[in-house]
């Protein structure tokens, strides 16, 4: 069967029928005439074209099927939120079909047409014409014709030419309408037509007596002449009409009322009308007044139960178009020549701004080895800056300011009177001599640098005789900033935690906010609304906390090497995995309770009002599992944590400013990762102990006396531990305490990995005010005292700022 068949004889059915005045639209826009309604958007898994089912009515189908179609046209318009448009983004319309004649095509239809004989001329020719256009459009095994003339019905025909150019002359004569109907009705039921008795044994006998029968009929609808039934048997034939009519629609009838509106209708045929009527209703047809009403292809479709689309619009989208979840707004407008006709929009949203959905853009997988190439020159980057760059600044100001040449005697330098010979090797000044004038210990620049850049009484006496520049060996790590061990972790872990989160936000259907959605709106997760509300929510909520897991986890990892310290291998690895657990989980956990908020307050979008919520917990979270049983004091560490709210907060509202840009942001929400990492660890390591200038004051009966442990410490030519007792091998020997029972080698402080350590060796040591048992360690924080006899040590950090 022809795929237009069906729908252009009932479109020129309307056409023939109601008169092409009928067929002007509305010229009102926008949701007025609804002569197009958009139900619904799918999209291609490369997102690349897209299809929008799409309702015209009759009227609009007609004027797209007519001579003067191409005068009309479809404009397609797509507004971001906030009606903005772009015209970079804007889909073409590829290509509009109506669907309906691909699945109509499928359908087997067996019509008949009764045609009325007994009318004037002009609805004669009416009938002819529509059956002239049907014979073109419909194949001849398909479409039957009977005439009703002289007072009888003609038997069932194949509409040939011949019979469309031989049979469609007026017959006044009376005709029996119920008598034609009745009889015409048991000949298509039963197959006892010449016709179709003759094609059962063909090859397409099948098709016949499977197909859909429907019969058509056109009269004037008289019945009555000067009061009186016209036929004889007018009550036997609606009673046996009336037994005949199937009420399944396996036979429906449709009635064309011919009749002229200015004629009178007297009281007996009207209510022969209302007897056609309804037959036509139980049998699922409809009755149909030509001249003011209109048959609907719905009409017809619905005899087959099933609900089919009206027409499919096919769109493509430009390449690299960008879908962050933003709402857009899908706007088709029908203009005929340059006249508004017909519109109506649809609003949508896919992606989010954590996945966006690009058109034949880059892959997960190149997405994360570019970010893995610019994450590792941000990283390279930062450390050439702490190593060599600041360093190199830092040493140029201060050679600027503390290196001069020598000019003889009573020679001063920034307010002070320079000693004529140097305070390291007690050589004299010679003019012109490079010298150092960092304090009062003026000394030759070769002797500052075999000191190890700083004055020899630094520690001591002096509180400003330093500033370290390894200027033969600029990888030295004392070079660099103490914070740039905290950057470079806080910016791997930035790396890290943005590598696993863009390669594993691309399921939302077991998050746990999903179920928490589906609880507080009391919704079945196969809910149809289900879909659009997940949506609405994805773009800006749906994946904060994995996205805070992510930070949790890898953060706490990353600065855990640092602070975590112990003497076994395997105990310190243990320690760090779950640090890194639980700070993962209470992150997780922040952003989810950020969010929950965000839905119980049905915000979809970020709002200052409730995001730094979850950025403060989940900050004085890592930051108390960073910082939990380490050297660092957990209040001072939990300051710094609120500080880095600022870095949360800011880094991701400076990477909203790209969310309505036409460019791949992935590689900036990793910048916005390592931008927190790193201002965090900075923030964290503010708090962290960082002296260069550590003492240990001995007092009791002896002379108070700080012993300046660093130099012990920073010798190359000593171990890095101190021996306390009364032997003579000890490095203190503690002979002004000569009644107390103090044992040869009675304690011992250690280095290890940065960190000083006391251990008892032996019993009789007070460490803060309780016993220390034989071979337990203690970490020695700035403060801390602890008692061997009557000799009291405290430890004492001079050079921290922040305590």
């Amino acid at each position: 069967m022809n795929r237009q068949y069906i729908i252009s004889f009932l479109l020129l059915l309307i056409l023939t029928l109601s008169g092409c005045e009928q067929l002007k639209p509305d010229r009102n826009s926008y949701k007025k005439d609804l002569n197009i309604n958009i139900t619904k958007i799918e999209f291609e898994p490369d997102y690349k074209h897209f299809k929008l089912n799409v309702e015209l009515n009759d009227t609009l189908t007609a004027l797209l099927l007519s001579t003067n179609a191409d005068s009309i046209h479809f404009k397609t318009e797509e507004f971001l939120k906030g009606n903005i448009y772009n015209p970079k983004t804007q889909p073409q319309l590829e290509s509009y079909e109506n669907l309906r004649l691909k699945e109509i095509t499928q359908l087997k239809l067996d019509a008949l047409f009764l045609v009325d004989l007994t009318l004037d001329s002009t609805a004669i020719s009416q009938q002819y014409r529509i059956i002239k256009d049907l014979k073109r459009l419909f194949a001849l095994d398909h479409l039957h014709v009977a005439f009703m003339k002289n007072g009888g019905v003609t038997p069932t025909m194949i509409a040939s030419e011949y019979v469309l150019n031989n049979y469609f002359k007026s017959e006044p004569k009376g005709k029996y309408l119920y008598r034609a109907i009745s009889s015409k009705i048991d000949e298509f039921k039963n197959d006892s037509s010449e016709y179709v008795g003759n094609v059962k044994d063909s090859i397409h006998a099948n098709t016949v007596t499977s197909a859909q029968k429907i019969m058509f009929v056109f009269s004037d609808g008289k019945v009555y002449d000067h009061n009186k039934p016209i036929d004889p048997k007018h009550f036997e034939l609606q009673y046996q009409i009336t037994k005949k009519i199937d009420t399944t629609q396996t036979f429906p009838i449709f009635y064309f009322n011919l009749k002229e509106q200015t004629e009178r209708i007297d009281q007996e045929n009207k209510d022969a009308q209302n007897f056609l009527m309804a037959i036509c209703q139980k049998s699922g047809g409809k009755y149909i007044n030509a001249f003011n009403q209109q048959l609907s292809l719905n009409d017809i479709l619905h005899l087959f139960r099933k609900n089919y689309i009206d027409n499919i619009f096919t769109y493509v989208n430009p390449d690299y178009k960008i879908y962050r979840g933003i709402e857009r707004k899908l706007q088709i407008a029908c203009y005929s020549g340059d006249s508004l006709i017909a519109s109506d929009y649809i609003y949508y949203n896919v992606g989010s701004i954590y996945n966006p959905i690009i058109v034949n853009g880059s892959t997960t997988l190149q997405i994360i080895l570019q970010g893995c190439f610019i994450g590792i020159i941000t990283i390279l980057i930062l450390y050439l800056i702490f190593q060599l760059i600041l360093p190199c600044i830092s040493y140029w100001l201060f050679k600027k300011k503390y290196v001069t040449r020598y000019n003889g005697q009573n020679m001063s330098y920034n307010g002070m009177l320079i000693e004529q010979s140097c305070y390291f090797c007690k050589a004299p000044f010679k003019e012109g001599d490079e010298i150092v004038v960092k304090c009062k210990h003026v000394l030759h620049k070769s002797c500052w640098d075999e000191n190890e850049y700083q004055c020899p009484e630094y520690g001591r006496h002096c509180k400003k005789g330093r500033h370290y520049y390894n200027s033969k060996n600029l990888f030295d790590p004392r070079n660099a900033s103490f914070y740039l061990s905290w950057i470079i972790a806080g910016a791997f872990a930035g790396l890290i935690a943005w590598i696993n989160f863009t390669a594993n936000v691309h399921h939302s259907e077991n998050l746990l906010l999903v179920k928490f959605i589906y609880l507080i709106w009391g919704i079945e997760p196969n809910s149809p609304s289900i879909t659009s509300l997940i949506e609405e929510y994805e773009s800006n909520l749906l994946f904060l906390p994995f996205y805070g897991l992510n930070i949790g986890f890898f953060l706490t990892l990353s600065l855990s090497i640092l602070t975590s310290h112990g003497r076994w291998l395997w105990k310190r690895i243990l320690q760090i995995i779950l640090r890194s657990m639980i700070g993962g989980l209470l992150s997780y956990l922040s952003f989810f309770i950020g969010c929950v908020i965000s839905i119980t307050l049905n915000l979809k979008d970020n709002s200052f009002l409730i995001d730094w919520i979850p950025w403060m917990l989940s900050g004085l979270f890592i930051a108390t599992a960073v910082t939990y049983g380490t050297d660092i004091k957990l209040k001072r560490a939990l300051i710094g944590a609120t500080i880095s709210i600022i870095f949360g907060l800011g880094s991701m509202y400076l990477w909203s400013f790209s969310f309505n840009s036409q460019i791949d942001t992935r590689e900036y929400l990793l910048l916005s990762y390592m931008i927190y990492c790193i201002g965090f660890a900075i923030s964290v390591a503010a708090t962290s102990p960082k002296s260069e200038r550590y003492f240990l004051r001995v007092e009791g009966p002896i002379k108070e006396t700080d012993i300046a442990l660093y130099k012990w410490m920073k010798s190359s030519n000593r171990p890095k531990r101190i021996l306390i007792g009364k032997s003579v091998n000890c490095d203190l020997q503690m002979t002004w305490d000569i009644t107390s029972p103090i044992a040869p080698e009675q304690a011992e402080i250690k280095m290890i990995n940065g960190y000083l350590y006391l251990t008892a060796l032996e019993e009789g040591i007070l460490f803060n005010k309780k016993p220390l048992k034989t071979n337990n360690k203690k970490k020695l924080y700035h403060g801390t005292k602890f008692v061997i006899g009557k000799t009291i040590f405290t430890y004492l950090e001079k050079d921290v700022s922040i305590r």
